[in-house]
């Protein structure tokens, strides 16, 4: 069998805001559909609610912890990849596939060429953000894809494409985009419904509609190709929504992601929906699994690829894992999530925001009054928006036991830091290298 072509798109900060996952404020038909002749993943977790983290361990297949981006790239965090480390654009350049980035990624500084042959859509003007990055916007990304696909010679090497959005990032003013309340604002249940939170809201639809515009050029192009029936096509979000008690946080609004997913019909049907946990470190060896390919040693992640093959087929997984790295700003957090419960350890001092939360600045939640807890837990059935913390909850003492027992054992098992003391930030490494380099 011939190897299928890979596309794979990835957006900033919209957790499972598109209207295939309940959102029915948003716009978007392209991803919908996507959904509808693919897969919908409902239960696809990240690996930490931060960009850098979150993708760099999709793309290696390997936790945070391991690789060495526990925290974001860009100033003033630094952190990067450990020495070795392979990104599935090397991992696929290896089998035979000719690697383009579009647009951007978030898992490596500007100047890191990864494993990509090619990077298309990259603006070297004025554009540079706040990844040190030059960015394009959504609609210049589709239109740089569409001549790529007509220069594309499909008698060739197939193409691994990951391409990168930003629109959806804070504060929502980049690109042609717009805010959108025409379908209404959907004002989350843990959020006050003020002015401020309306408006956050409002870009935030604007901008997943300007991105689900330019997915809809992109798609249509590759079906008008006649390669879309070659073409393995994934879309994920790298994490949850810029709202209180969501992004930087691992409560679900942080860490629960999109991940849609359409195989050629050789591989698998359409309109099916998933609800197995899935934790996106999963999706680098599951695409080895499903291209029949030997999947590297190290990696971390579960293959789900049984999950097309075999209606009978059973989850892969009873937990996911998810980190967040203080970085001398945020709560340093390790957490463990079943299909019912979500076990919270914290390893830095914080204070619990007041709830229903409000906006401060860029999302960041006001108010904070109570001190955060060593220990959080939550029943998602009872709680699906982990409001009512039961850690200390007597009847739920053998839950919480289970879950701290199989949370301690991952942290041995990837050799997490925080077992050692509080992690050292990647900035404090520069400094006491600094400091030993004027010392010689």
């Amino acid at each position: 069998m011939s190897l299928p072509n890979i596309l794979f798109m990835t957006s900033h900060d919209i957790g499972d805001w598109l209207g295939c996952y309940g959102h029915k404020t948003v716009h978007t038909p392209n991803l919908d559909k996507l959904a509808a002749k693919g897969c919908r993943f409902d239960k696809n977790f990240c690996t930490s609610p931060i960009c850098a983290p979150s993708r760099g361990a999709m793309m290696t297949g390997r936790y945070p912890q391991t690789n060495g981006i526990m925290g974001n790239i860009q100033a003033p965090y630094h952190w990067r990849y450990n020495k070795g480390e392979r990104h599935l654009s090397h991992l696929l350049d290896e089998q035979g596939y000719h690697t383009v980035l579009f647009n951007f990624q978030h898992e490596a500084t500007f100047d890191n060429p990864l494993g990509f042959r090619e990077r298309r859509a990259v603006d070297t003007g004025s554009k540079k953000l706040m990844t040190g990055e030059h960015v394009s916007t959504a609609e210049e990304t589709a239109e740089e894809f569409i001549k790529f696909l007509k220069d594309y010679d499909s008698e060739s090497n197939p193409f691994y494409a990951q391409i990168g959005f930003f629109e959806t990032h804070t504060p929502y003013n980049f690109g042609n985009t717009e805010m959108d309340d025409s379908l209404g604002i959907g004002i989350p249940p843990y959020m006050v419904d003020e002015k401020k939170e309306r408006e956050h809201i409002a870009g935030l639809q604007g901008a997943i509609r300007g991105l689900d515009e330019a997915i809809g050029q992109i798609l249509s192009a590759l079906s008008e190709s006649g390669l879309e029936k070659d073409t393995i096509i994934i879309f994920v979000a790298d994490h949850g929504v810029e709202f209180p008690h969501c992004k930087c946080y691992l409560y679900d609004g942080g860490i629960h992601s999109a991940l849609l997913m359409k195989l050629p019909r050789s591989l698998s049907k359409g309109g099916k929906i998933c609800d197995w946990l899935i934790s996106n470190i999963d999706v680098a060896p599951t695409l080895f699994d499903l291209l029949d390919l030997p999947c590297p040693d190290n990696l971390q992640g579960r293959s789900f690829a049984d999950f097309f093959r075999n209606d009978e087929a059973t989850p892969t997984r009873e937990t996911v894992f998810a980190m967040m790295q203080a970085d001398g700003k945020y709560v340093e957090s390790r957490c463990i999530r079943t299909t019912q419960y979500k076990l919270i350890r914290n390893f830095s001092p914080s204070r619990a925001p007041e709830t229903p939360f409000k906006l401060g600045e860029v999302g960041i939640s006001q108010g904070a009054l109570e001190e955060r807890p060593l220990v959080e837990l939550y029943d998602l059935h009872d709680d699906p928006y982990e409001l009512n913390n039961l850690g200390l909850e007597p009847s739920l003492k053998k839950v919480r036991k289970d879950l701290n027992e199989r949370l301690f054992i991952w942290l041995n098992e990837i050799k997490d830091p925080i077992l050692k003391g509080p992690t050292p930030t990647a900035y404090y490494r520069m400094a006491i290298a600094d400091l030993m380099k004027s010392n010689n």
